[in-house]
């Protein structure tokens, strides 16, 4: 028995361990030779502590950067890396040319955090002949910065400069260390501290940087071997000390084919003892951000606009039910009180309690735009991944990771994509199959001559943990690249993961059309259509099998909504067609559809119709073949624009037929938008969403409802205390009365036999069950509540019913059993 106990405790701990990063200093030596699938190897892969791989930058210049194996000229021997940088033609004093190699390294990763004081070391060798070295735009650098860049900037926080001139001072062919503390972060010759060490050809140096993020100082150092020079007390470029950043080596010339060469090695960042990253600030309540786009005047304003902390669909899931831990976890794009800023939040509600915990910001985006809201996900050992996401490729993308499971206070940063074409990822849709892994699917822009924007391409990375991917992210697989570019909306059923999308057509955003349908069983090793017949990716044409329904030759656009799945597990498409993309009586009729796979065919029916193509709502498909929408289907205090008043509305004939059941919201001041659908979702918090002015920049505020409508909360907008209790801010018109456990208006034998089949079965009880009381349970209490609303009916123009004879005697032996409580588990 010990030695299987033995065995199944190795087991368990080899389990434990490969679901953690090692601890370890962060290191390159480039061992590693041209390689991507290592990580110390050149463009190498993401890992030990590094956030991304190499990466290059030029402006008006060229870069040849390489391994090469023999032994190094730097002390670290073995491998090293060659650089050289060459000018453009036509490059002059006054259109220089320059570009760096990159990469960035963890804000927290084993027994380090880039939030504490830390030391950055690595190795230079001048192979330049420094013949044309003679000017001020003549440059060596090597600094630090949040994104990739081909030299410095105001961003930097450290930086080691060599001129070839002088630069307002003898700094003539002198290494030089930035003092921002000198002249306010300005670049002169003030802020210039010379080291009086010359540049050499041939010579080596070692740099040691010692860096306090909490002050915004640095102390540097530069060796040749020889002689040692170090100054103290330097002050960061920038007010921001942004954790987790990139270091750059690169250089500057100002002549045609001028070359800046160096050879670069030994880069260690030790371990500065730390034991677990530093806990996310808080926020002081919940705060969404406002966004818009395309301004056009009354009566419209925006093209779209609003509060859009949820925004937009083809970021997904933004919450997450987890049964274990009896809590919906949620993100979405908060702001500070200026709206000036996106922070990535994260909190959740706690089912036990019916409270949310104090958000807290896990990123500062540095941007106002909504389209880099994050997304969520959680794997089986409770462990949740957000992912950051960035429009376009003008900001980096962030993977992070909870450093315990359930848990929301600490979070470190797995991977940093930069910001450039082949680099960062937009519109994450995240998913994690039990068994098999995490499959990303995610959208890259790429510059696309023939058009005068870039083109979206659908693509997509796998993992085993969420840390390691398995596809270079410059290399990764393209799943959809028809030329014009495409967006996507995606959901998963057991391990079918489905994508549905629609294309650009001449590369316009604003001409997007067709619907297609792609799916796979094995996390992306193949794609099928929704028959099964297998499908060669990308697909490049707009014909193509995937295509579920040409709205191309009827001049229709598509708006994707989501993807939800029947009892079968086969998919629904739930989109919206017209034929103007600007809001407006031009548009109409704006017209929700679903598309069914029935099995042998698409069987595509009409919904009903909306006032804006960006009104957003979830289809959900529910365990007894209810079909559900919450959506902004009212037009609202802002009519014509984005979203509107929340309305919920019920279909059982699978969307042949429409009812609206619930005016979930009404006599606002603002139009809610973006109703999201959790993964998983717990009936107690079932939608959530923002609202905000769709005429003018407003606050934003975020709500949530249950399954059956009965009311909707308002997240608190400011919070003493770690937790608090969300405020009910609208009762439903229609809201199901108190005994009404289905919602369909009556309090009658339907509700007593669900009471009935959910007495004292559940700690974790909801109205859907018969807990009308919301203590957690179904009781005697929630049968005296039923037994006195017993034959309400709150039904249009219809009568009183009278209770059954069984549903009467049902509800009599509920009433008459004990008062008692479900003992829990211990």
């Amino acid at each position: 028995m010990r030695a299987l106990l033995t065995t199944l405790w190795m087991i368990l701990l080899a389990s434990a361990l490969t679901t953690l990063p090692v601890r370890a200093a962060i290191v390159t030596n480039f061992n590693g030779g041209n390689s991507t699938g290592v990580v110390d190897g050149y463009q190498g892969m993401v890992g030990d502590g590094w956030l991304d791989t190499w990466q290059t930058n030029t402006t008006r210049a060229s870069m040849a950067s390489t391994m090469v194996s023999a032994t190094s000229p730097l002390s670290g021997g073995g491998n090293y890396l060659d650089v050289s940088i060459n000018m453009d033609s036509g490059v002059s004093d006054s259109y220089t040319g320059q570009g760096c190699v990159a990469r960035t390294y963890n804000d927290y990763y084993g027994d380090f955090s880039a939030a504490l004081s830390h030391t950055i070391q690595f190795q230079v060798r001048i192979d330049d002949t420094l013949g044309s070295f003679t000017t001020s735009n003549d440059r060596f650098y090597f600094y630090d910065n949040p994104t990739l860049t081909s030299g410095t900037s105001a961003d930097n926080t450290w930086s080691i400069y060599a001129f070839g001139a002088n630069y307002g001072s003898a700094l003539a062919k002198k290494w030089a260390f930035y003092n921002g503390s000198q002249d306010g972060g300005a670049f002169d010759q003030y802020s210039l501290v010379n080291t009086g060490m010359t540049i050499t050809s041939g010579a080596t140096y070692t740099f040691t940087i010692s860096v306090d993020p909490d002050n915004k100082l640095y102390n540097a150092s530069v060796t040749n071997g020889t002689t040692t020079s170090t100054i103290n007390g330097l002050g960061f470029r920038t007010d921001i000390a942004q954790v987790g950043r990139m270091l750059h080596f690169g250089g500057k010339g100002n002549q045609s084919a001028e070359n800046r060469d160096f050879s670069l090695d030994s880069i260690l960042i030790p371990d500065n003892g730390a034991t677990e990253p530093p806990e996310l600030p808080t926020a002081d309540g919940f705060r969404g951000i406002w966004y818009s786009i395309t301004s056009l005047g009354a009566p419209y304003y925006y093209k779209y606009s609003g509060g859009f902390a949820t925004y937009p669909q083809q970021i997904n899931p933004h919450s997450f039910y987890s049964a274990e831990a009896n809590k919906t976890f949620f993100v979405y794009g908060g702001t500070n009180a200026s709206n000036s800023t996106i922070y990535h939040m994260i909190s959740y509600y706690d089912h036990a309690t019916g409270q949310v915990a104090r958000p807290r910001i896990l990123l500062d985006k540095g941007t106002t735009d909504a389209h880099d809201n994050p997304s969520l996900i959680m794997d089986k050992e409770g462990y949740i991944y957000v992912f950051s996401s960035a429009h376009s490729v003008n900001r980096p993308s962030y993977i992070s990771r909870s450093v315990q499971p359930y848990e929301i206070n600490r979070f470190e940063t797995v991977a940093t994509l930069p910001a450039g074409y082949d680099n960062n990822f937009s519109y994450a849709q995240p998913f994690y199959i039990p068994g098999q892994g995490f499959l990303l699917l995610h959208t890259l822009y790429v510059d696309t001559p023939e058009y005068s924007v870039d083109e979206r391409v659908l693509c997509y990375n796998t993992s085993s943990d969420g840390i390691h991917w398995n596809y270079n992210w410059e290399t990764r697989p393209r799943l959809a690249q028809i030329s014009g570019g495409q967006y996507q909306i995606s959901n998963a059923h057991g391990q079918k993961i489905s994508t549905a999308f629609n294309w650009h057509e001449n590369g316009d955003g604003n001409a997007r059309t067709n619907l297609y349908y792609m799916q796979t069983t094995n996390l992306g090793a193949t794609w099928t259509t929704a028959g099964g017949a297998l499908l060669s990716t990308p697909v490049t044409t707009a014909a193509n099998a995937a295509l579920v329904h040409d709205y191309a030759s009827e001049n229709l656009l598509v708006y994707l909504k989501n993807i939800e799945y029947d009892a079968g597990g086969n998919p629904i498409i739930f989109y919206l067609t017209t034929d103007y993309y600007l809001p407006g009586p031009a548009g109409d009729p704006r017209m929700f559809h679903t598309a069914h796979w029935t099995g042998s065919t698409w069987a595509i029916k009409d919904v009903f119709t909306t006032d804006h193509n960006y009104d957003y709502g979830p289809l959900y498909v529910e365990d007894d073949g209810t079909w559900r929408i919450i959506a902004p289907t009212d037009a609202g205090p802002q009519p014509g624009c984005t979203g509107g008043e929340m309305e919920m509305w019920v279909s059982h004939d699978e969307g042949t037929s429409w009812q609206k059941i619930r005016e979930l919201t009404y006599d606002s001041d603002y139009n809610h938008t973006y109703a999201r659908q959790p993964r998983n979702a717990n009936d107690d918090f079932y939608s959530f969403w923002a609202d905000g002015n769709a005429y003018a920049e407003s606050e934003s505020r975020l709500y949530f409802t249950d399954r059956l409508g009965t009311g909707v909360w308002k997240l608190p907008e400011y919070m003493e205390g770690d937790f608090a209790t969300p405020e009910l801010a609208y009762s439903p018109i229609g809201a199901p009365g108190p005994g009404d456990a289905n919602g369909d208006g009556d309090v009658d034998h339907e509700d007593a036999a669900i009471i009935s089949a959910h007495w004292m079965q559940s700690d974790w009880a909801t109205w859907a069950d018969g807990d009308f009381n919301r203590d957690g349970e179904v009781n005697a209490l929630d049968a005296s509540i039923l037994a006195a609303n017993w034959g309400s009916h709150t039904g249009a123009g219809e009568s009183l019913s009278v209770p059954e004879p069984s549903g009467m005697m049902l509800l009599l032996g509920l009433v008459c059993l004990p008062f008692a409580r479900r003992p829990h588990a211990a």
